[in-house]
């Protein structure tokens, strides 16, 4: 019996696959996005490992999946992209309206004070807000992606405004984990 092998070298030339065949320099600005998506993929598996309540656990996986859909649709071969499909491998408008009422519902039921805040309150709101931070990074890939790609490549809008939701999400999920102990920074003479 041979073990599976998670190496291929096909990489060792400096290129990467794209889903559906083709490959790209891994210089390429699609592969620094999809970068930026893996760390916030992990980023948020960090939060997820500090969340105690169950609903913002699985909150937060459910975003870490989808977000594996943002990288499927991003790096789909363009000559393929027929062969995505909504909500696996093609991001739609209604994963972020999905999360625009997530957001909707969890301010209803705890408002958002009008102050910054500095991140910190606790381990998993501060993970949060780091993985925000990340999305929020990729989100302006995304639109580097798009604007440098012109009419050679074609984009679908809604991974960059999905990825701008999921950083709203992340906001307010960090300070529904920072419950009471988030607190504005004081004022400093």
């Amino acid at each position: 019996m041979s073990a599976s092998r998670i190496y291929t070298k096909l990489g060792d030339d400096g290129s990467t696959g794209r889903l559906f065949g083709g490959r790209v320099s891994k210089t390429d600005p699609l592969v620094q996005t999809l970068g930026s998506i893996d760390e916030a993929i992990s980023a948020l598996g960090v939060a997820r490992a500090q969340c105690a309540d169950a609903t913002l656990a699985a909150t937060v996986l459910r975003i870490q999946r989808d977000l594996f859909v943002v990288a499927a649709d991003l790096s789909a071969n363009p000559q393929a992209r027929d062969r995505l499909v909504p909500g696996v491998s093609l991001v739609t408008a209604a994963m972020t309206a999905h999360v625009e009422s997530l957001i909707d519902a969890l301010v209803a039921s705890r408002p958002l004070r009008p102050v910054f805040v500095v991140p910190g309150a606790n381990v998993a709101s501060a993970a949060l807000d780091l993985a925000r931070s990340v999305v929020r990074r990729a989100e302006r890939d995304v639109v580097a992606c798009r604007a440098g790609a012109g009419d050679r490549e074609p984009s679908n809008p809604h991974a960059a405004s999905y990825l701008n939701r999921v950083s709203d999400l992340l906001y307010v999920l960090a300070r529904q984990a920072a419950g009471d102990e988030d607190e504005p920074p004081s004022h400093v003479d």
